[in-house]
């Protein structure tokens, strides 16, 4: 069972002056512009302005999100009313830490990012994840125990088994193995693959900041302290004192997204807004035999068309004036006559956590509907509205 810090004066917060910190956030900005290979480390707190609490802040921590989880557990204590916090993980919009980081991967500043958050804040904000390791998992990510395959779903997949089963099924016809969640519970060993990734950029690292995390779980603590005993950089944002604090070159004591604020503005790079993408994938096949078609749609991984993504809640299909047909589960697909000559609306339902609007696109008749296509879906909560494209690089600003 996990617990808080028990040190009191680990529990500690800490605040530079505005002196101090300007000083150390032009000394990292520095060492950043310098260095050939940065990476970051990422901890609770790089998400607790999205109103998702950490874990080990102190009773009269000054978050807005109150103490940690593992602290009210340890003092028998429940949240505050008066706590900020998001009722749903799902709903969570990346923060200004998780949009600058986003950048810097895109301007192949930061190569790897190394998380011990399992909220998929990360991968929703938008990095790629061949650069990103998830040592404790991600909330929307299962796969396949026999073949390994990797689901998405715009979902929560933690069916809370300790056995880490979902009840759904491999969706190869030549596997069917079952599908298992990929959260790493207490105690539990940490994906190899993706500890192997953070051990390997930790070897090569000659800039490495952390944020938001206590630094005391190990295996996953022991990636930073491997740069420092390589004489490397090592750089700790956090509120709190950790246990590396005397093998860092520079505490940095405030907030991950006032030091990723003022770090991008000495970098001269403006912290993009957050835009919610999607692909989407349709494919018609052509039954000559039966003279008739089926159409599938589907959701794919922005970042790798081999992943599929759980994105619809329903779909609706007419057919010309005839009565609309919902899709209420995947597979979402319809067999429609060759000789049908009606045009083809189609209507997208999403599960709404950012309040998207379904998406309506249309084909004049089964002819006209291409063998495979793909394009890709962005949206702009703060304007509520959805932009198609076939450039997935061609982000709405």
């Amino acid at each position: 069972m996990a617990h808080g810090i028990s040190d009191p004066e680990c529990k500690k917060e800490y605040f530079d002056s505005q002196i101090e910190l300007n000083a150390k956030l032009d000394q990292l900005a520095q060492w950043i512009k310098e260095s050939q290979h940065f990476i970051v480390f990422t901890g609770a707190g790089v998400s607790t302005s999205t109103g998702i609490p950490d874990f080990r802040s102190a009773m009269d921590t000054v978050l807005p999100t109150g103490p940690g989880e593992w602290e009210l557990q340890d003092n028998k204590k429940f949240r505050s009313n008066k706590a900020k916090i998001i009722d749903d993980i799902q709903q969570a919009i990346p923060s200004p830490s998780h949009m600058a980081l986003v950048e810097l991967q895109r301007r192949g500043i930061l190569k790897c990012l190394i998380s011990q958050n399992c909220d998929g804040l990360h991968l929703r904000s938008g990095m790629n994840p061949a650069y990103v390791a998830e040592l404790h998992g991600n909330m929307n990510l299962e796969t396949c125990e026999k073949c390994h395959a990797k689901y998405l779903r715009d979902f929560d997949t933690d069916m809370n088994r300790s056995d880490h089963y979902t009840g759904r099924r491999c969706d190869k016809s030549d596997c069917r193995g079952q599908l298992k969640d990929s959260l790493i519970n207490f105690g539990e060993n940490l994906p190899e693959d993706e500890l192997n990734k953070a051990f390997n950029h930790a070897e090569k690292a000659d800039v490495c900041l952390v944020l938001g995390s206590s630094l005391t779980v190990t295996p996953a603590s022991d990636i930073p302290r491997q740069v420092a005993k390589r004489k490397k950089k090592l750089i700790i944002g956090n509120l709190q004192r950790t246990p590396l604090y005397n093998r860092a070159i520079i505490n940095i004591h405030t907030f991950s997204d006032t030091i990723m604020k003022g770090l991008m503005e000495r970098l001269n790079i403006p912290i993009p807004p957050w835009i919610l993408r999607r692909r989407v994938r349709i494919i018609c096949q052509n039954d000559p035999d039966m003279n008739k078609s089926k159409i599938n749609i589907e959701g794919r991984d922005p970042d790798n068309a081999e992943i599929p993504f759980t994105l619809f809640k329903s779909i609706q299909m007419t057919i010309g004036d005839r009565k609309k047909q919902e899709l209420n589960c995947e597979p979402f697909s319809i067999e429609i006559s060759n000789k049908n000559i009606h045009s083809i609306s189609i209507r997208l339902h999403f599960f709404g956590h950012y309040n998207e609007v379904p998406f309506d696109f249309h084909y004049i008749n089964i002819r006209n509907v291409p063998k495979e296509e793909q394009f890709y879906l962005f949206y702009n909560p703060l304007k509520g509205e959805w932009r198609k494209t076939i450039d997935e690089t061609d982000l709405p600003i």
